[in-house]
């Protein structure tokens, strides 16, 4: 059985009236030291409403630490360390401002604040940061805790005694100051806030941080977000870097928030700071947590959290008394004030122990020591010198900056940092070319190109500058490809780029690679599997979008592709089942500006191997599809390509965890007859053997007489010889192709097939 600690060794600990003072009584209600490795992402903030919890840490924990052996060791010292550090401690000594660990007579911190948003309430107002800030000053002051009450005649002490515990005697004024910071890394004026405009504010995560990132060393970088995706759970409220920091290092280190709990009285921040102090829950996340000591804090008693359920936080104000442990010796109430449990109601989250301070001034002067340093704070202008005030930050973005030649632009201003008195905006290649104000008039724009835009901003304390170079993209309103067959070539001359395709990412971590096996034995495109989320890919979206297509003049057009990919299995503490990917196709007539749904594949209907538990793949097998019965064709034509003279495809791929995804043969045709799907299907059309080393059949089989034409190509589009040209009558067919006799060499060609007014193009491989 596992006790916890009403007191420390060799020191008192106030019950009502009754004082205890024998060590080696104390010493067998010690706590263990024990890191909790599941709160790898120090999941949920507070409290002042209902949240999730984060998931699948303990598995991310376990691959960190066998991908980045590193983890292990800096985990391993920081418990010695801390361990080491407490041996010696006293309460007393944290009751007054004379502590015997301080190394400062006020720790200060200085913060930054980095708000990620998209033009939304997530873009939260200066008023509200400093609000925030303010919050965690009497968090870490010990000002919240008046509402911590006395519950009386609680338990029997070990002594016989019935008493009360007033857990208020434990409430630590932390000595902790958070200051926004009044110089960037640059030296710049600051006042501690930066806006970024981005639509991942919904998916904030690691990668997310590093995109804005101040010195860690030097400052308290809080990022604000929209949502969090943590793994496979999206809408957790905060999660926070330890110390010794697995999971991210120095670029990551800090505390990410939901903006909507980042406000006034919410105590989120202030439990997500706690954790970037070495704090933890004072349970461990497991089905039954009353039996493990988490914390390694002795006036913090464990409390049992089931982390299935779907409320978990707790509001039991009502019950002063309340106990979810029973078995540790002597029996104590839960400590529902403190900020590091998951209570919730106007008597939770009002204090940190007099133990919990110890162990953040350990962190603060062991491993966060240049933080709080005179050099640091005359570095961020925090040692009443820096600046009083700082000219405003001009900022802007415009949501739908591709478009077509002729369309106009829309730009939103979000500059920050003081009051603005002005706006003088420029528009390079623009019409109208220069304008004023906050909101300008959309700007039209007629040539096709990439244009800089350009803001100032003036006020009371001075004026400021921000050009984003090649910001707009005006692509022509008119494809200029003429009609014919088209694909993405990445298994020959691997020329797609060149070609006008492009794949594009939200997390550019992880990305489609070229790889030596496809569905026509060449090359394909993989999107490799991230079963542990290292790469931060699950929730993400990657696409590849097309050039401009002309399908004014067709009637049987299509687009098609083929792509190989099998689920894995989540764990159970995630909700279990299989992998949840999807996969849309789009068309676009606005040079991508917008993009209208034209087929969808979710769930099971993604998988190429089928659905049943003999399909889902481990996340420890590397998925490779053996041969074409693994690949799916997806086509789309008739009703769903539009007629219209500038078309553009994009094929996207939302990954959640599963196993390898490949994208092979996307081609598509501008035909006036059958598509070349269709045309395929009606005549049966195969080639055996593909590849050959000494010669080809095709057989095909007209259900009438046709005009029929087939030519062979070599890759680079020269005509190798005509196969036939002339009528054939209904029945099947048969031509053969001889290597010898062609001349040909190894390598891929092209047989184009044309059956009346359809056609067909069919790759070829010589060995």
């Amino acid at each position: 059985m596992k006790t916890k600690l009403c007191q420390n060794v060799g020191q008192k600990l106030i019950w009502g009236s009754v004082t205890r003072k024998n060590k080696t009584e104390n010493q067998t209600y010690m706590k263990k030291l024990v890191l909790i490795g599941s709160l790898i992402f120090a999941s949920i903030g507070a409290f002042s409403q209902q949240r999730s919890h984060s998931c699948g840490t303990d598995e991310h924990l376990q691959q960190l630490i066998q991908e980045q052996p590193a983890t292990k060791l800096a985990k391993d010292k920081f418990e010695a360390d801390v361990k080491t550090a407490m041996k010696n401690y006293n309460p007393e000594d944290y009751k007054t401002k004379a502590g015997s660990q301080k190394k400062a007579t006020k720790y200060i911190i200085p913060v930054v604040v980095h708000v990620f948003h998209a033009n939304g309430n997530e873009n939260i107002s200066d008023a509200a940061i400093q609000n925030q800030i303010a919050y965690l000053n009497r968090a870490f002051s010990n000002k919240n805790a008046d509402s911590i009450y006395r519950r009386a005649g609680m338990f029997v002490t070990p002594a016989g005694d019935t008493n009360y515990f007033d857990y208020k005697n434990l409430a630590a004024d932390a000595e902790i100051e958070f200051r926004l910071a009044k110089k960037d890394p640059q030296v710049n004026c600051t006042n501690g806030i930066v806006r970024i405009y981005t639509p991942l504010t919904n998916k904030g995560n690691d990668e997310l941080k590093k995109t804005s990132v101040w010195d860690t060393k030097r400052y308290f970088n809080i990022w604000t977000v929209k949502q969090i995706n943590k793994g496979n759970t999206i809408g957790i409220a905060g999660y926070a870097q330890f110390p010794f920091g697995f999971g991210g290092g120095a670029s990551t280190d800090g505390i990410m928030v939901m903006a909507s709990y980042f406000a006034s009285n919410d105590a989120t921040t202030a439990h997500e700071a706690g954790h970037w102090f070495g704090l933890y829950h004072p349970f461990q996340i497991a089905t039954d947590s009353c039996g493990i000591d988490g914390d390694g804090v002795m006036d913090t008693p464990p409390t049992y959290f089931n982390p299935t359920s779907s409320s978990p936080l707790r509001n039991k104000c009502n019950e002063p008394r309340y106990n979810s442990c029973s078995t540790e010796k002597p029996d104590m109430p839960d400590q529902q004030e403190n900020y590091m449990d998951y209570f919730d109601g106007v008597c939770a989250a009002n204090m940190f122990t007099l133990e919990q301070k110890a162990r953040m001034h350990t962190v603060l002067n062991n491993f966060r020591k240049t933080l709080w340093t005179p050099e640091n704070l005359a570095f961020t202008g925090l040692d009443g010198n820096g600046p009083a005030t700082c000219p405003p930050l001009a900022a802007f973005n415009a949501p739908g900056n591709t478009t077509c030649a002729g369309n106009k632009v829309s730009f939103v201003d979000f500059s920050y940092g003081g009051t603005i008195s002005s706006y003088e905006w420029t528009f390079e290649g623009g019409t109208p070319a220069t304008a004023t104000g906050k909101i300008p008039a959309q700007i039209q724009y007629d040539n096709p190109g990439k244009y800089d835009v350009t803001l100032k901003v003036t006020g009371p304390n001075g004026t400021s500058t921000t050009t984003l170079n090649d910001y707009v993209t005006i692509l022509p309103n008119t494809s200029s490809l003429p009609a014919g067959y088209y694909n993405a070539d990445w298994w020959y001359q691997n020329n797609w780029e060149q070609q006008g395709w492009t794949f594009e990412y939200e997390n550019p971590e992880n990305q489609f690679q070229r790889f030596g096996i496809s569905y026509n034995q060449n090359a394909s495109m993989r999107y490799s599997q991230d079963p542990f989320n290292i790469k931060a890919s699950v929730g993400s979206l990657s696409s590849l979008i097309s050039p401009s297509f002309n399908f004014s003049g067709t009637t049987n057009g299509y687009f098609s592709f083929n792509y190989a990919f099998a689920q894995a299995t989540l764990p159970s503490n995630v909700g279990g089942g299989n992998t949840k990917e999807e996969l849309k196709v789009y068309t676009s007539v606005d040079c991508g500006k917008t993009w209208i749904v034209r087929e969808t594949l979710v769930d099971g209907a993604i998988s190429t191997i089928g659905t049943g538990s003999a399909a889902v793949l481990a996340s420890n097998i590397d998925f490779v599809p053996a041969d074409q019965t693994k690949w799916k064709t997806v086509t789309i034509s008739g009703s769903k390509i539009p007629n219209n003279n500038n078309v553009r495809f994009k094929i996207e791929f939302k990954y959640q965890g599963g196993n390898n995804f490949y994208l092979d043969n996307v081609r598509l045709g501008l035909t006036t007859g059958l598509n070349q799907v269709a045309l395929a299907d009606a005549i049966q059309f195969k080639a055996q053997p593909n590849p050959f080393n000494v010669n080809t059949v095709l057989t095909y089989n007209l259900v009438n007489s046709e005009a029929v034409e087939i030519r062979l190509f070599d890759i680079t589009g020269k005509e190798v010889g005509t196969l036939f040209n002339g009528t054939q009558r209904a029945g099947a067919q048969e031509i053969t192709i001889e290597k010898q006799a062609m001349n040909l060499h190894t390598g891929i060609y092209l047989v184009n097939v044309k059956v009346g007014n359809s056609s067909l193009t069919h790759k070829l491989v010589v060995e």
